[in-house]
C-alpha cells in the first residue's frame, strides 16, 4: 500500500512539526482533523515535499494536486 507523506507545520504549536505517512483516501480526513483541532493557528502542510494547498476551513484542494500524483 503506497503511503502519502503529510508534514504538518505549525508555527504556533509544539512541536512545530509533526509528520504522518497516510494513504491518499486519508488524507483529506487527517487535514481536515488538524485543522480542526489547531483552529486558528497558522500552519502550512505538505504533501511528499511539495505544498498542498488548502481551503479556508484546511481541507486539502485534492483536484489540483490528483492531477500530479
Amino acid at each position: 500500500m503506497k503511503t502519502e507523506r503529510l508534514v504538518f507545520n505549525n508555527a504556533e504549536a509544539n512541536p512545530k512539526s509533526s509528520v504522518l505517512d497516510v494513504h491518499i483516501d486519508g488524507v483529506h480526513d487527517v487535514c481536515q482533523w488538524y485543522a480542526a483541532f489547531f483552529a486558528g493557528d497558522l500552519f502550512t502542510v505538505t504533501m511528499n515535499g511539495r505544498n498542498l494547498p488548502l481551503d479556508l476551513n484546511g481541507v486539502p484542494v485534492l483536484g489540483e494536486i490528483l492531477s500530479s500524483v
